[in-house]
């Protein structure tokens, strides 16, 4: 069972952007926390209860006979109206109130009554019947209203002073930080894992992108070193292998021509064989250590249609003395970009196995639109089993123990040519099919 692929988290500055913003709305909140206390403030309870006391000391001046000391200018004033005498000193948005509470403000409290000033002049007033007249008593609060007014405006130059900030750092966050850090992934996106001494620049501007880049070099210094430790051993196994190869080759052409018992004729042509297979997966193996061919390179040309027949005539010793016989399909004419060799060890092991699991019928060869099939009459096999193990060895990087090369090659070749290999069997047999068409060519 797979597992799910990890869940990619949230990067650095978009969790430090996040705290910028939250920063920003708390503030504003604050602001605006700090806005509705001053309106409060200016409709607060303490006016009316002001006013009551101040009411009550002017009442006793107009009762002693004093009303001429009543304040008539500044930010308290007070009115003492009989009748007509006094209206015309008395405001006109106060003159014919009856007696209650007001203010030019628009109460929240809900405890006074709203009645703007034909001047737009903010004020708390209180009006009280004093027989024979009325008494009103009013408080300016304009020059309050206005320093409120101010700081309010303040309070949003600095809201968007401050929004600024928040979007400068949050700009130059990915300035400094986001767009280095991804030019830096893009640049060892696009470094040639062929080039041993491609490297990454070290110049960025703030010191942790250096840093990074510096220990990607050193990771990329040590990969190189281990690579060419690697591709040396490669070379030297190679011809280590190749030299006793040779000489067990050399050695069978001279058995041959030495009159030798027709018995030992079946262990010759073992021995023949097997060496014949070294060879190539020897060659498999080194051609597959190497890094792909780049781009614009020199193809490698293999006529398809006239290596199956050459491949059928090498595997007809392995019928042996099976009630079995191999036969070739309908070939069409396919050019293939892979080497003969890569294809013709993919093509042999599946042949070899269908010769393998064939007692007795046929092994057929055929080749249609890219695809190669080879289907045998043989007991067949668990194809959902099969599939299994074959995506298994597909994401190992060598052989699986006890299970030979065989299934382990085909896989690594399908792997650098982009082919698809599928199984199907049944009761009647099993069909392998190689679909080779993402490297098929048309040769004029």
């Amino acid at each position: 069972m797979t597992r799910p692929a990890p869940r990619r988290g949230r990067g650095v500055h978009w969790w430090t952007s996040v705290a910028l913003i939250v920063l920003g709305l708390l503030i504003l909140l604050a602001i605006a926390i700090q806005s509705f206390s001053g309106q409060l403030l200016m409709e607060s309870r303490y006016w009316p209860q002001l006013l009551q006391s101040m009411s009550k000391e002017h009442a006793q001046l107009v009762r002693e006979g004093r009303q001429d000391l009543l304040p008539r200018e500044g930010l308290m004033r007070s009115w003492y109206v009989v009748g007509e005498q006094g209206r015309a000193d008395v405001p006109a948005h106060l003159v014919d109130q009856p007696p209650g509470g007001y203010t030019s403000e628009s109460s929240i409290l809900g405890d006074t009554l709203s009645t703007g000033p034909e001047d737009g002049e903010t004020y708390h007033a209180l009006v009280v019947d004093l027989p024979p007249g009325r008494l009103i008593t009013q408080i300016s609060i304009e020059p309050l209203e206005q320093q409120q007014n101010r700081y309010a405006r303040y309070s949003a130059l600095w809201v968007f002073c401050f929004a600024g900030v928040i979007a400068g750092l949050i700009a130059w966050l990915h300035a400094n930080l986001v767009r280095p850090v991804r030019d830096l992934a893009a640049r060892m996106q696009s470094i040639d894992p062929s080039d041993s001494l491609a490297r990454l620049p070290t110049d960025y501007r703030r010191e942790e992108i250096q840093i990074i880049a510096q220990a990607s070099n050193a990771h990329l210094e040590r990969v190189a070193r281990f690579i060419e430790r690697e591709r040396s051993l490669l070379d030297q196994a190679s011809h280590e292998f190749r030299t006793p190869i040779a000489v067990i080759a050399g050695a069978i052409d001279v058995l041959k021509q030495q009159p030798l018992p027709a018995t030992s004729a079946p262990a010759m042509l073992r021995i023949e064989n097997a060496v014949a297979d070294l060879s190539e997966t020897m060659v498999a193996l080194l051609y597959l250590a190497r890094e792909a061919p780049a781009a614009g390179a020199p193809l490698e040309i293999t006529a398809l249609h006239d290596l199956l027949p050459r491949l059928l005539q090498d595997h007809e010793h392995l019928l042996g003395s099976k009630a079995a016989f191999l036969q070739l399909g309908a070939l069409e004419p396919t050019f293939i970009a892979a080497p003969e060799a890569m294809v013709r060890i993919a093509a042999s092991n599946l042949l070899r196995n269908a010769i393998e699991n064939t007692e007795s019928g046929k092994v057929e060869v055929a080749l249609q639109d890219g695809v190669l099939s080879i289907t045998d009459s043989g007991r067949g096999f668990d194809p959902v089993e099969a599939a299994r193990r074959y995506r298994d060895i597909l994401r190992q990087s060598a052989p699986i123990r006890g299970q030979g090369l065989g299934l382990f090659l085909i896989g690594r070749i399908c792997d650098r040519f982009g082919w698809a290999l599928t199984l199907d069997s049944s009761e009647r047999g099993t069909r392998a099919a190689l679909d080779m068409s993402p490297s098929r060519i048309d040769i004029g």
